[in-house]
């Protein structure tokens, strides 16, 4: 049997001993645990600077990122800008022309007044234009009645001028027919 309290022969531990024993041992658990606090703090000094960097990294890449984005996006609103002031540019060149247009066309009221001015001259020229030729063919009957009245006379004079030649002819007839007879009786 083991030497201690219970046993009937002494140990040899001391308190001394054990004080001595219990100090060696928190030693060297201070020592262990020194050294795993060590370790655990370079390990996480490590890991801090390793987080660091990889921060610094991402922040110098994001950096980057959005100077290369917002550079794309100055020049995706510059080209807007333009393309909206040529389209306004478009836009006034067609203002312009459509005020031209309006400048240039003639309003409705003064159309309408044109129009029936217009219209009213019409009316009246047909009116005239009617009566001329009412008055042309006044004038064309009357010449053509006149023409049948001259043709009716020649032709009246022309038939007895014919019957006249016949009565001359038949006329020198007889008397030549006469004065044969005449000039047959006589001989």
């Amino acid at each position: 049997m083991p030497a201690g309290e219970t046993s009937k022969e002494p140990s040899g531990w001391t308190t001394d001993t054990l004080q001595v024993f219990v100090q060696r041992q928190l030693d060297d658990m201070r020592a262990t645990l020194q050294e795993r606090y060590e370790t655990q703090t370079k390990a996480v000094d490590a890991a801090f600077l390793a987080q660091q960097t990889a921060m610094q990294t991402a922040l110098t890449a994001a950096e980057r990122a959005v100077a290369t984005a917002m550079l794309a996006a100055e020049k995706a609103v510059d080209k807007a800008e333009m393309a909206a002031e040529k389209r306004f540019e478009a836009v006034n060149e067609f203002r312009g022309q459509l005020n031209d247009i309006v400048t240039t066309l003639i309003s409705r009221v003064e159309a309408e007044t044109r129009m029936g001015a217009l219209s009213e001259k019409l009316d009246s020229e047909a009116i005239r234009t009617a009566q001329r030729i009412t008055e042309l063919e006044s004038g064309l009957l009357l010449r053509l009645r006149e023409m049948q009245t001259r043709l009716d006379r020649r032709e009246g004079l022309s038939t007895g001028i014919d019957k006249s030649w016949g009565y001359i002819v038949g006329a020198t007839a007889v008397a030549g027919g006469v004065v044969a007879a005449v000039l047959a009786l006589t001989r």
